[in-house]
């Protein structure tokens, strides 16, 4: 392992609540200028692992080191290089949004001479600007999910943490604001951590993605590897010209199928993966009716892979 890949590096973290375990003994590491997703059901222990890595909690044994720096040991050094956006971004409603930013510039002791710039930097990176001398509580909340992002980027970030970053929008809302986080991804360079209920959203942002379930990772991969190794069957869809009971009926007469399902002239069915059955498949329906429309593999979503993972560890 070069070090100097790694912008995270997490060994053995652990975090009690009490008699309640948070996060139970876990170790991953994330590569520079890579997209990092955290999945899991509430209480997964995503938010506390992601307030471990920026310094809000201290975690009760381990080791976090994040942009190179300890983060027991230095925590301000961290602050000074990552970005956090919570997933409940608050602001005083009678300030500014200039008045924010500037009141963070100094919470991070950037330079009085170069605060102005920076926020309007920031302020055009996340389309605020024409908003900048407007009260934080006349904002949607989109565009406080906006702001919340300029803020993010005060400090010229090394890492950007989003913890549920599209939590409470609409799906307009969503959309924009993930669009906005690949964009200033690809602009700015940093490392991304993010959780997210949204799986279709760490899905298209993240590189790589652990899957937390109860304080621990049981899974950890990229998508693409998480899809090949999450079940040990295949979907295989199949669209008719239109419906037809015989096929069905052919399908199911074959003594390799799991199961058929049929609706209208759609038709899904399921084989166990390493079983090279699709020509024989494919035979059998042309056999019957001719008019096929799309054959292929139904990849697994990532809501699918989350459940049947979490599922496989009970």
């Amino acid at each position: 392992m070069n070090p100097l890949e790694y912008t995270i590096e997490v060994n053995n973290i652990s975090k009690n609540y009490g008699k309640t375990i948070a996060v139970n003994d876990i170790s991953f590491n994330v590569k520079k200028g890579s997209a990092f997703g955290m999945l899991g059901l509430n209480g997964a222990g995503k938010t506390t692992t992601l307030k471990i890595l920026v310094s809000l909690l201290k975690a009760d044994k381990g080791q976090a080191v994040v942009a190179g720096y300890d983060v027991a040991k230095h925590p301000m050094e961290v602050r000074r290089n990552i970005g956090y956006v919570s997933e409940n971004p608050g602001f005083y409603a009678r300030m500014t949004t200039f008045e924010i930013l500037k009141y963070f510039c100094r919470l991070l002791d950037i330079p009085r001479n170069v605060q102005d710039e920076r926020i309007d930097k920031c302020l055009r990176y996340v389309n605020l600007m024409d908003k900048r001398d407007e009260y934080a509580g006349t904002f949607s909340r989109g565009m406080r999910h906006r702001l919340a992002l300029a803020q993010s980027l005060l400090s010229e970030p090394r890492v950007l943490f989003l913890d549920e970053p599209t939590l409470g929008l609409d799906p307009a809302g969503a959309k924009n604001i993930r669009e906005l986080i690949i964009k200033l991804k690809e602009e700015l360079q940093f490392t991304l951590v993010m959780s997210s209920h949204v799986l279709p959203e760490v899905e298209v942002i993240c590189d790589e993605v652990a899957i937390f379930d109860h304080g621990k990772i049981v899974a950890l991969d990229s998508v693409e590897n998480l899809r090949n190794t999450a079940k040990e069957s295949i979907d295989i869809e199949i669209i008719l010209q239109e419906a037809d009971d015989a096929v069905v009926k052919a399908l199911e007469a074959l003594n390799y199928m799991n199961y058929v399902q049929a609706r209208g002239n759609r038709i899904l069915v399921n084989v166990n993966r390493g079983t090279e059955v699709r020509p024989h498949i494919l035979a059998t329906i042309h056999q019957v009716n001719p008019k096929i429309l799309y054959f292929g593999i139904k990849e697994s979503t990532l809501e699918e892979i989350l459940f049947r993972t979490i599922n496989e560890q009970e």
